[in-house]
């Protein structure tokens, strides 16, 4: 990556993180979340919770009377908590608006969860990668739920907001309490809940709130360095691409944004270089392959649909989700033995 992208000015960099060549009136919105209500809880939140597990015998039960309880209907005795994609709230919210996104609820459910007692953490999921366009930004799509340590048990149970399409197979890692915030953060700031939100200022102070977090985390210094692009501060925001680059050398979706910053900039040879690199990692990506192979399938080009998905599974043998997608490719296209190798290699996983 070096040869293509000149190491950040820590100058630079600094200058990006004071906000001062932006054209905002405050750095701290009136709007502002603290850290501290993220994993907090009012009265009555703790009293539903208690309710919830009141006839619980164990941490298992305890577990899913409680995640029942947030998601079955107000008529059936539960609060009825509905996804919405855009629904970045904080438990409180959450729990009064009745609607989460993956984040959002994670967020309620753990804190509701050690409340009653329980084990629980943030789980980062590492779903099939998903992207998506939000205005000029090409937007990595990511996934959480919670994972429960059981007392007296070595087996962890794990939550989700939408259990049917969780995969115990995906790879997965619990993260901290400051990651999981700074993931929040970050959240407001690409898709802001309200019209009030919606400003440079509340941008850059949740974009900060989250690298004051948790600056490990290359996502966040692209998003921050898409803000300063869009506002024409292209000295800030290719110093702001190097600096995600530098935390994750393979981040796609920083070296598509900084090819485009190179090609607006006019060092076309730059941006096609970069432009190599990011087709280099794609196509070495075996969920990229399961993701084309998925498109053909439904477009019904079956024999592209089988190429792609047993290039997934050469990359990676492990998966499960890619034999179950070439079983069912199989099927259609009546290749027997394809259909019954990847059966047995589907049920062995």
């Amino acid at each position: 990556m070096s040869q293509f992208v000149s190491a950040p000015d820590k100058a630079l960099i600094d200058r990006a993180l004071s906000g001062a060549e932006l054209d905002i009136l405050q750095q701290i919105p009136a709007q502002r979340i603290a850290p501290d209500e993220l994993l907090a809880i009012t009265p009555q939140m703790a009293h539903f919770a208690e309710q919830a597990v009141s006839a619980a015998r164990n941490d298992a039960d305890r577990v899913q009377a409680l995640h029942d309880a947030l998601l079955l209907p107000e008529s059936g005795g539960g609060r009825g908590i509905q996804y919405e994609a855009s629904a970045t709230y904080t438990p409180a919210q959450a729990y009064r608006l009745q609607r989460a996104n993956c984040l959002s609820f994670s967020l309620l459910f753990v804190a509701m969860a050690r409340h009653i007692g329980l084990e629980a953490h943030i789980n980062d999921v590492a779903i099939p990668p998903t992207w998506d366009r939000i205005d000029d930004r090409l937007q990595f799509m990511r996934h959480v739920n919670v994972k429960v340590k059981l007392r007296h048990n070595i087996d962890t149970l794990v939550i989700d907001l939408d259990m049917r399409n969780y995969r115990a197979y995906y790879s997965q890692q619990t993260i901290s309490d400051r990651t999981a915030k700074s993931q929040f953060y970050n959240n407001l700031a690409i898709a802001p809940t309200n019209p009030q939100s919606d400003t440079l200022d509340s941008r850059f102070y949740n974009l900060k709130q989250a690298l004051a977090l948790d600056d490990r985390q290359s996502f966040l210094w692209n998003n921050l360095a898409t803000l300063y692009r869009q506002q024409g501060l292209h000295e800030l925001s290719e110093a702001l691409y190097a600096e995600a680059l530098t935390r994750n050398p393979q981040d796609l979706t920083a070296i598509r944004n900084l090819s485009q910053h190179y090609r607006y900039t006019g060092r076309l040879v730059l941006a096609e270089q970069l432009d190599a690199l990011a087709y280099k990692y794609r196509e070495s990506n075996p969920y990229y392959q399961y993701r084309l192979a998925s498109q053909y399938y439904r477009n019904a080009e079956y024999q592209l649909a089988a190429e792609k998905i047993e290039i997934a599974i050469k990359k990676h043998p492990g998966e499960q989700l890619f034999y179950k997608l070439a079983v069912d490719i199989y099927e259609t296209m009546g290749l027997t033995r394809k259909l019954q190798k990847a059966q047995r290699a589907s049920e062995v996983l």
